[in-house]
Formats: structure tokens, C-alpha cells, sequence
């Protein structure tokens, strides 16, 4: 029985609150939200609600003052999520999501309750103009300000619990509740891989989205829990590991660790055979955060170490594309008509280079340092669907921000003589790597007059152009990318000419793809650049802050 108060004490906006809560639990039915058995008003106790007995014990004091995994923290977040996806199709937003408002039972069972302040459209809110409404550490920025409210203001709750749960504390929590309501108004907090080293950056990429400042770069319920679904796949018995959780929320991690390591084991192994003993330590440091003296991770940290101290090796595979050894990455190029084996003899440096036309320029006019050095903390990188191919040109143009194309090997081959005009696809892109960005976009264009469709010159004259700021710069990119939607460097290039051409939306729609896809923090650089231009400062700054913390030194002396 949940009493409201005695009838004499009700006034008008509490009673209107009781008719809000009976008119949302009517219409509403859902597995995971609170259903409604009887409701009335009885003239001495006031207006009452009929609700199931909900055994079990409500989410703060299940999971308050402790960690837990993160995979713990998902399958505890999904059926809430789950449930304010059902109130924002129905037209309702709940305003008050917190742990306190959640039952978790023996089996497993969540139920999301207290629908006092859902709203929808078309009521009447009740409260004076600019009164905040709702539980201050979970309340949406615009919600403390006392403007209007949609669903993203559930989600933003949402990203603050799994931050919470995860961390062990809320991402602005601070020693009064203003200071905690004035950080979440400049979103200044600290990122979640920062926070817990078992979070993947997927993960914390998606909590960041939660809590973005603006609403409209909030995920909708129903992408965040599509995107939850899809993080859920170390098992299929969901409702089974839920309700392992719930029996003890902190010993969730033995049970999941094995699957953890033995995945990011794997993917330590691939980095490090791949020339990439960076991202393979910072695989190996995730997973030692599950266990912590896990024989296998700790000779994998041992051998990246080592290959830290040695050259990336120069490989030579099967076709006419030669990947070349670079601190980090590679970079893969096929000659159009060349012989295979010429082509293997003459690329080593041009392609590299090809590839970087310019980029020099790009990161001078960027990546500007003006701010204080902190001290950065190490990253942990997230798996993603990066191929083989788009990966070796997305190393390439990520070794070229500014320093990489005098570390190329440069043996096997000499630029061509001064004063010779090429006659081949071939030498226009090798001149072309010689040049400063306007004059090597002409030379690129011979190359391509000679072989319209050969991809890599097209991928080389999208950089050239954005690093000398043509207005052809879209275009270009926009034809590579036609035959290569997916690839980070061509959307890094194609952001870049967005922004030179003054559209920053639209380059942070690039940026944002880049950032989600690669954890390399000079992206986020990038879009803090972008971000600055479209006026988004706190955003900007969040985006340095992230940068540095990932180890770029570079991002810790920056500011928007």
C-alpha cells in the first residue's frame, strides 16, 4: 500500500502528482516497471496505490558504496533501460531514475518503480517556472535549470548509475550537493576508463554520450538499449547471470573473468603480432584488472615491452600491397599497373607518404599546444571491425600527424630526379610525395587522369586537398569514400576538410565515427578542434581532458 498523506494535508499539486502516478500505471505494462493493482482515496489516510509486493531489496543498497564489473553493471542497467523505453513509446518521461527507484529480486527480477513525477506532453507540470524536479546527482542539466524535459533526460540517469556502479562513485559527485549540481552543469568529470581500468572504451564512450551537456547528442533509449544488447556477449542466459548478480554483485567479476581474459589474451596476441605493442599493453592492463597475476597476460606485457624497444618490422605479404614498418601503424599501397615485383621495390616510402601529403599542415593548423602539461594516464583501447587494410592506411595517417614520413624506411627507392616528368600513375604519386599539399594535388591529378580508379592516389589527393584547405577537398574525399565507406582515414580527412570549409556539424559527424571506431587520443584532439568551432567549449575541453589522460602529451598543453 503506498500512502500519499492524510487527506487534509493534500493540496492540489500533491493530489495532481497521485492522478500523474494512476494514469501512467493504468496504460503502462512492462516486465521490468511496476504495475498497478487498485488505487482510491480513503477520507481519513488520503489517496493510496495498490502495487505487487516486490520482494527483494531496491539498487543503492544492493550495489551503494561498492563496485562492481562493468559486464555486472550492464546486466543491471538493461532492464531499467529497457523499461524507460517502454515509458518514452507510451509518451512518458520518469525524471526520477535512481538506484533507490529500482527493486532487484532474488531471481533476478528488476523493476523500475516511483512513476510520481513521469510526465508527459500535455500535463500540467505542477511545479513553479524554473523549479528543478527530481533527485539532484541524477538530474539532467537542463533539469536542474528547470527547462523542459524529454527522455534524454532518463538517459543522462541512466549513463550517471552505470558510472556509478562501475566506479563506486557518481562521475560529479562532490562534498555538497551544489557543487555536484554546478559540475554537472560543465560537465566535468572524469572518463570512465580513467576511473576503472576494466572499462572498455566502447563502454565509456557510450556513458560519455549519455552525458553530453546538450541533449541532442544524447543517445535515444532505444539506441542505448540496442547498443547494451550488443555489449552483453559473454553469455546467452542473461536472466541466469542477472540474477548471479543480484545474489552478489562484487563476486560477479570470478564468474566473468575468464571469458575477459581469455578475449582480451587474444586480442594481445594479434596486437603484438601486428607491430602494435602499445595497444597490446593496454589489452594485457585490462585484463590484469580482472586478474590481477594471470600468468599468460603477464609474459604477453613482457614481450609487447620488449617489441616497444625495437623498430616495427617491414613485412612483404602475397600482392602487389607492401605494408611499411612505422612506429604507428602500417600503410598499404598498390601500384595500378606496375609489375608486382617493381612495385614491391618502390614503395616503401612513397606510398607512406602519399598517404601524408600535407598532414604536416593539418595538425599545425589543429593541434595547436597552449595548455599546461598534466600527467597522462594510460588507455585501454576497444576492440572494433577495423579491417586489415583500412587499419594499415588508418596507421599511416595517424603516424604522419606532424612527424612520421622521416622514420619511413626509404632505401629501397629514390624520389624521382628533379625536372623529370613522370609518365606513369606510379611516378605522379611518387613526385607528388615530394611536394608541398597544393603543388602535389596537381600531381596527383596526372596520376589519377592515368588511372581514374586506382583508390589509393584518390585516398592520397582527399588528404592533399584538406591539408591545403581546397574547397575540392569534400568532393574528393566524398568519391574514395564511396568505395571505402568505412574508413577512418578517409572520414578523419573528409572531417578535416569539413571543418577548413567552416561546416564543424558536419565534421563532428566524421569525427564522432573516427573517435568511436580507433582509441588513438589524437582523434579526440581532432574533434575538440571541431567542437570549438561549433561552439561546443565544454565538450572541447572534455575531448582535451580525455586526449590527455590517453597518454597524448600534446592535448595536455591545449585548450579550446
Amino acid at each position: 500500500m503506498k500512502l500519499l498523506g492524510l487527506a487534509s494535508d493534500m493540496d492540489e499539486a500533491a493530489r495532481a502528482r497521485f492522478r500523474r502516478e494512476v494514469g501512467a500505471l493504468a496504460q503502462l505494462a512492462h516486465p521490468h516497471l511496476v504495475s498497478m493493482l487498485d488505487h482510491g482515496v480513503d477520507g481519513e489516510l488520503g489517496p493510496y496505490l495498490v502495487l505487487p509486493l516486490l520482494a527483494g531489496t531496491n539498487l543503492r543498497a544492493l550495489c551503494g558504496g561498492r563496485t562492481v564489473c562493468p559486464e555486472a553493471a550492464l546486466l543491471l542497467i538493461q532492464p531499467i533501460v529497457q523499461a524507460t523505453v517502454a515509458l518514452h513509446a507510451a509518451g512518458y518521461v520518469h525524471r526520477d531514475l535512481k538506484p533507490e527507484n529500482v527493486i532487484a529480486g532474488p531471481d533476478g527480477s528488476i523493476t523500475v518503480i516511483d512513476l510520481g513525477l513521469a510526465w508527459r506532453d500535455g500535463m500540467t507540470r505542477h511545479t513553479d517556472t524554473g523549479v528543478a524536479v527530481g533527485s539532484i546527482g541524477y538530474m539532467a542539466p537542463e533539469q536542474i535549470e528547470g527547462h523542459a524535459v524529454d527522455g534524454r533526460a532518463d538517459v543522462w540517469a541512466i549513463g550517471i548509475i552505470l558510472y556509478e556502479w562501475i566506479a563506486g562513485k557518481r562521475p560529479f559527485a562532490r562534498g555538497r550537493p551544489t557543487e555536484e549540481a554546478g559540475a554537472m552543469l560543465v560537465g566535468a568529470y572524469a572518463r570512465l576508463t580513467a576511473a576503472d581500468r576494466r572499462c572498455s572504451d566502447e563502454l565509456a564512450d557510450l556513458v560519455a554520450r549519455c552525458l553530453a551537456i546538450d541533449p541532442a547528442r544524447r543517445p535515444s533509449a532505444a539506441e542505448l538499449a540496442t547498443t547494451l544488447e550488443a555489449m552483453i556477449d559473454w553469455t546467452d542466459s542473461v536472466a541466469t547471470e542477472r540474477a548471479t548478480v543480484v545474489a552478489d554483485p562484487s563476486a560477479y567479476q570470478a564468474r566473468v573473468a575468464p571469458f575477459r581474459v581469455r578475449r582480451v589474451e587474444r586480442l594481445a596476441r594479434e596486437a603484438i603480432e601486428s607491430g602494435l605493442p602499445f595497444v597490446a599493453l593496454a589489452y594485457c592492463d585490462r585484463g590484469l584488472a580482472y586478474v590481477p597475476d594471470h600468468p599468460q597476460l603477464l609474459e604477453l606485457v613482457a614481450g609487447a615491452e620488449s617489441a616497444t624497444a625495437r623498430p616495427a618490422p617491414t613485412t612483404v605479404d602475397s600482392s602487389a600491397t607492401r605494408p611499411i614498418g612505422t612506429d604507428a601503424g602500417h600503410v598499404a599501397v598498390a601500384a595500378p599497373s606496375e609489375p608486382t615485383r617493381r612495385a614491391r621495390a618502390r614503395w616503401p616510402w612513397l606510398v607512406a607518404a602519399g598517404l601524408g601529403i600535407g598532414l604536416g599542415v593539418v595538425a599545425s593548423y589543429l593541434l595547436v599546444p597552449d595548455r599546461p602539461p598534466r600527467s597522462p594516464a594510460p588507455t585501454t583501447p576497444t576492440p572494433s571491425a577495423i579491417n586489415d587494410r583500412d587499419r594499415e592506411l588508418m596507421g599511416g595517417f595517424i603516424s604522419l600527424f606532424g612527424q612520421a614520413i622521416d622514420k619511413l624506411d626509404t632505401g629501397s627507392t629514390s624520389p624521382p630526379a628533379p625536372g623529370v616528368t613522370p609518365t606513369t600513375a606510379t611516378g605522379w604519386l611518387q613526385l607528388a610525395a615530394t611536394q608541398p599539399p597544393a603543388e602535389a594535388v596537381k600531381s596527383l591529378r596526372h596520376a589519377l587522369a592515368l588511372s581514374p580508379t586506382w583508390l589509393d592516389a584518390q585516398i592520397a589527393l582527399c588528404i592533399a586537398l584538406a591539408a591545403s584547405r581546397d574547397d575540392g577537398a569534400i568532393a574528393a574525399c566524398e568519391v574514395a569514400l564511396r568505395r571505402r565507406p568505412d574508413s577512418i582515414a578517409l572520414l578523419a580527412a573528409r572531417g578535416t576538410a569539413r571543418l577548413h570549409a567552416g561546416d564543424a556539424r558536419a565534421a563532428l559527424g566524421d569525427l564522432d565515427r573516427v573517435v568511436a571506431a580507433d582509441p588513438d587520443p589524437r582523434w579526440r584532439r581532432l574533434r575538440a578542434r571541431a567542437r570549438t568551432a561549433a561552439g561546443d567549449l565544454t565538450g572541447a575541453q572534455t575531448d582535451l581532458d580525455h586526449a590527455c589522460q590517453l597518454g597524448d602529451a600534446t592535448a595536455c598543453h591545449a585548450k579550446p
